[in-house]
């Protein structure tokens, strides 16, 4: 990108910013619509998600990376922190952390394989490990979130990587020979013995949506597909989304429906008899919290495609589904910016929970592109 391009696009993002913040004051002020947040709970939501920020880069690798427990949910971690840092206005090579976040991009581009899979290398055999779809459709998303504002020597790097990562994701996507899983993808393509779900499957469009957005080559007949399986996973008695078809994964849950509103948002099926009924579902379960790990069964995951739901529905569901989620998190973050971990937390690392709560808090400020309504 030319420089005065680069700049432009900064300039905007910040620009954005400024725009949320003003409008949500102004609301505050009785000079519009009821305000999402007051000025207190705004200014709060901020200083909660610049604890957890300062707290997430001081966990960065040599290599780039942001830490995890394990590799193989790398470079699908740092993608989170990298999205969280985006999502609050900071961008690569700018500002306080911008380094940082180039050294994270670049880290991300060097996990890519030869197929265009992004998973990080390691002896074992990388395609094969659970977490391969996971790591590759959030890896994608964020290249995807940075296209355009990273320094201008990534951009041609960056322009293969996410052409590639494309190309794998629709050599892996299930055909319609697949019956229920048609349009989906399996966890570790492209001969899963694990079948679609809901949740990786988000991720995919997403990244797939985010790649078309920035101008890429993504056929409208792989999206089709997937949209369709999203419909699928929607049970018309119950109102709400599930996980996957096997009799133990069909119950609706609050996770599953955040997902499928912010699916069919994205895909523009805002009219949808599923999102409408999934929609008031959601603010018919209100979120909590665990206080321990055991309990936590609506967590940081839940959090954040419940606020992302929130946000694509505005009012009058809005104040119903957000409410528990930000009083909570705030009332729940301890001083040093960070969470009690979750089971997953305990699992992937604390930058997991850090990263999910933060981009949950920052859907009120709709920077990223892949979000915004």
């Amino acid at each position: 990108m030319h420089p005065f391009g680069r700049l432009l696009a900064y300039c905007c993002l910040i620009a954005a910013n400024l725009v949320v913040v003003l409008a949500t004051r102004a609301v505050a002020a009785g000079t519009a619509a009821p305000p999402l947040l007051d000025d207190a709970e705004f200014d709060r939501v901020q200083a909660a998600i610049d604890r957890s920020l300062k707290q997430m880069a001081g966990t960065q690798e040599s290599d780039g990376s942001f830490h995890a427990n394990t590799v193989d949910v790398q470079p699908a971690m740092t993608g989170l922190c990298v999205m969280a840092f985006l999502a609050r206005g900071h961008l690569p090579d700018v500002g306080p952390y911008g380094k940082q976040l180039s050294r994270a991009i670049d880290y991300i581009m060097e996990c890519q394989q030869s197929n265009g899979v992004l998973a990080a290398k390691d002896s074992s055999d990388d395609e094969r490990r659970p977490h391969t779809v996971y790591n590759h459709a959030i890896a994608g998303l964020t290249l995807a979130e940075v296209y355009g504002v990273t320094r201008a020597e990534q951009e041609p790097k960056l322009r293969v990587a996410i052409s590639l990562a494309i190309q794998y994701s629709l050599n892996t996507q299930f055909d319609q020979q697949q019956g229920q899983d048609a349009g989906g993808w399996g966890y570790t393509p492209p001969h899963s013995q694990h079948r679609s779900d809901l949740s990786v499957v988000s991720w995919q469009i997403m990244f797939l949506r985010a790649a078309k957005n920035c101008g890429f080559d993504v056929p409208q007949e792989a999206v089709k597909y997937a949209m369709d399986y999203v419909v699928r996973r929607y049970d018309p008695q119950e109102g709400g989304f599930f996980y996957a078809t096997e009799e133990h994964h069909r119950q609706v849950t609050r996770s599953m429906t955040g997902v499928g509103i912010v699916m069919l948002s994205l895909g523009g099926q805002h009219d949808s008899q599923p999102l409408k009924e999934g929609a008031a579902w959601l603010a018919e379960h209100p979120w909590r919290m665990g206080r321990v790990p055991s309990e936590d069964s609506d967590g940081e995951y839940t959090a954040y495609y419940c606020m992302q739901a929130a946000m694509q529905l505005g009012e009058p569901f809005w104040s119903s589904i957000s409410s528990p989620i930000l009083s909570q998190v705030l009332q729940r973050q301890r001083s040093d910016g960070t969470w009690l971990t979750s089971q997953y937390g305990l699992q992937y690392g604390p930058n997991y929970t850090t990263a999910m709560y933060v981009l949950a808090l920052a859907a009120l400020f709709e920077l990223l592109p892949i979000y915004q309504r």
